[in-house]
């Protein structure tokens, strides 16, 4: 199981009078070890595994349409993927 971090934008509504020029939407960025990124539209990370009873805890799911970069931090593949292309 792959450690990462996943890098993501966030929504935002705003309920004053700011001009649309100073709206912007975050990017955060989350750790965990990665559960899901198949062919389906959501990617899952967990932030604790137990591992006497295989479970998984603590799970984030992400739209993948939010999600702007992975950063893989253990496993066989070091590597980015990056909505923007190649790192």
């Amino acid at each position: 199981m792959d450690l990462v971090i996943v890098e993501w934008r966030d929504i935002v509504q705003t309920g004053g009078w700011e001009p649309h020029d100073e709206v912007e939407c975050p990017s955060i960025q989350s750790i965990g070890w990665l559960l899901e990124n198949d062919n389906s539209d959501t990617i899952k990370i967990c932030n604790t595994i137990v591992d006497d009873d295989d479970k998984r805890y603590g799970i984030t799911a992400f739209p993948k349409g939010c999600v702007s970069k992975i950063i893989f931090l253990s496993g066989e593949a070091r590597s980015v993927i990056d909505k923007r292309g190649p790192m």
